[in-house]
């Protein structure tokens, strides 16, 4: 333990003072967080061990509309609605458009995670879409334009880049920047604790076990885990309360 304060500078994200940071935590969402992070490390390590043990089992774990995709997408899912809940509950506009924004944004993951339901419903991609998609799917992250892959820009390079800035970057920021503090209090972006950011990427880092090509499904899966957790109990909660 020793040898891990010593590597990773941990007092970069707490403040000199302790009031500084609007925080409180109860036991049940103690309790809640436990399993949260349980659920997510567990299935990280399943997907691993499939990988190396037998990768019949890991091709069905990570299948097209599978169970981690599925599982993925309704993750994305709770936590549109529980932006929407959030939007609904905020005083401040600000706060209320922050939350509307984020409810679109993950309830368009969420949608574009299963092609908008097209395998369920069983309708046809139109013929122009499918001409530009690399999967002839309903969706926009598997477009080819111009020989650019929508999805390894857009929602690989540029959003990877992003949320390892909010997972590392922001929480250092918010302890010692009192002008990015109050930014971010001003529209109550949830904002992740250490342990968020730490066990983020332990498993991002974990999944990168598996070879490139086959992790993206485990990857997304962290991603979508991790957000519905900081939303559900972001570090500056009562912020959230009082907004």
């Amino acid at each position: 333990m020793d040898l891990i304060r010593r590597l990773i500078p941990f007092h970069l994200y707490f403040s000199h003072s302790a009031s500084n940071l609007k925080y409180a935590k109860s036991d049940n969402t103690e309790g809640l967080a436990a399993f949260l992070y349980t659920f997510t490390v567990s299935h990280v390590i399943l997907g691993v061990g499939f990988f190396y043990l037998s990768l019949d089992l890991f091709h069905l774990y990570t299948q097209e509309d599978g169970y981690v995709e599925y599982l993925t997408a309704f993750l994305l899912l709770f936590t549109s609605i529980l932006c929407l809940y959030k939007a609904l509950q905020q005083k401040n506009r600000l706060p209320k458009m922050f939350f509307l924004v984020s409810a679109f944004l993950l309830f368009f993951g969420f949608g574009e995670e299963i092609s908008w339901a097209q395998r369920i419903i069983g309708f046809e991609t139109p013929d122009n879409l499918g001409k530009v998609n690399a999967q002839q799917e309903f969706n926009l992250h598997n477009i080819h334009l111009s020989g650019v892959n929508l999805n390894k820009l857009i929602f690989g390079k540029i959003l990877y880049t992003g949320i390892f800035i909010y997972f590392l970057a922001f929480p250092v920021f918010y302890r010692r920047n009192k002008w990015f503090s109050s930014f971010l209090d001003r529209f109550s972006v949830p904002l992740p604790s250490p342990l968020h950011s730490l066990l983020y990427m332990l498993c991002f880092s974990t999944a990168l076990l598996i070879r490139n090509g086959e992790v993206w499904e485990i990857q997304e899966f962290i991603l979508a885990s991790f957000i519905f957790a900081v939303y559900l109990m972001p570090d500056n909660e009562t912020v959230h309360r009082h907004a």
